[in-house]
């Protein structure tokens, strides 16, 4: 349920000891609008022996050496299983607290007893994730998403190269960002694909969806964002589940077809104008979007229809897809058969 991952280490290293590590990269800035015009320096150590190697960043002070700060940046899934097609089990992060020690051992060049333990480590950003197989339906599903508005959220759709059918919705704020994507393309859009064919069959029919939290959720989680409280299950299934009832996937709500929605209208012991003005706007979300459908209505209008609908469908949220779509809960998906 967690996929990329950076973290703050308690690990400063002495000018020697900064020698020796083989570097990829080194930067240095001097900001001027400080008094303090020490030079800070920044080295990077990327990997490329292993897939989903980690990439560490050191930062100091060229003349304050004490003053730094090691980051490592992940994809646990990646670093412990060379793919992120497949999710972390029980005992994974058990087994991080081991691997991650020793990878770090090795590149800095230190003694194993110079790495601190997982416990001490501080979380600076997270995605937490979970896999869904819908089968055939992840195109449904990721067509019903295009018209889905969050408040403050921006949406972006992308469309698979020469296919022009949805592989990814996005939804993007500030500090946050949540996205629902077709998880094999994705393995096949990577540069190394090739080496990759064999997770392609793992991730047919798998949509993914994936929330990037702000530093104001991992906070909440910890306010100390310590690395052992906030790489917890229960913490990614109640993020991920509140996510999926207000997105409108969980087992709260279901998907509807467009025909689904205007049998249901017509059905309704409502006046003939009134039933026309719902299909008319149903109808032109599903063409549309929500966002086109805003534009045109007044807002009062809008609104109107929309609670309209709502009570007709007993629904919170309006997704409309080609098909029926089953709902989405964390735990608790079936496995559907292929179609």
């Amino acid at each position: 349920m967690f996929d990329t991952v950076k973290f703050g280490v308690p690990i400063h290293l002495s000018q020697d000891e900064i020698e020796q590590v083989e570097w990829t990269r080194t930067n240095t800035s001097i900001n001027k609008q400080r008094i303090d015009t020490s030079p800070t320096i920044f080295k990077t150590l990327r990997g490329d022996e292993l897939q989903g190697e980690p990439v560490i960043h050191y930062t100091y002070k060229e003349f304050e050496p004490s003053k730094s700060w090691l980051k490592v940046e992940l994809s646990i899934p990646k670093f412990l299983n060379g793919t992120n097609v497949y999710e972390l089990g029980h005992n994974d992060i058990d087994v991080l607290n081991k691997v991650i020690r020793k990878y770090l051992s090795i590149k800095l060049k230190l003694d194993l007893s110079r790495i601190p333990f997982l416990e001490s480590y501080t979380v600076e950003k997270v995605h937490i994730c979970k896999n869904f197989y819908v089968g055939n339906n992840v195109k449904h599903y990721l067509k019903a998403l295009t018209s889905l508005t969050i408040p403050k959220y921006k949406r972006r759709e992308y469309t698979g190269t020469g296919t022009g059918n949805f592989d990814s919705v996005e939804w993007i704020a500030k500090k946050r960002k949540e996205k629902v994507y077709d998880k094999k393309e994705e393995v096949m859009q990577q540069k190394d694909y090739e080496s990759k064919k064999r997770h392609v069959e793992r991730a047919k029919g798998i949509l993914r969806y994936e929330i990037e939290l702000s530093d104001a959720d991992i906070r909440s989680i910890s306010p100390g964002r310590k690395a052992t409280d906030v790489l917890r299950p229960e913490v990614a299934t109640k993020f991920l589940q509140k996510g999926l009832i207000r997105n409108g996937l969980s087992s709260g709500v279901r998907y509807s077809s467009l025909q689904d929605i205007l049998d249901l209208i017509n059905k309704q012991l409502l006046p003939p104008r009134t039933k026309s003005a719902l299909i008319a706007y149903v109808t032109e979300i599903y063409f549309y979007g929500e966002d086109i459908c805003r534009e045109k209505y007044s807002k009062s209008i809008y609104y109107e229809r929309k609670k309209q609908i709502r009570d007709i469908l007993g629904l919170d949220e309006i997704l409309i897809g080609e098909v029926i779509l089953p709902p989405l809960s964390v735990g608790k998906e079936k496995r559907l058969s292929k179609i």
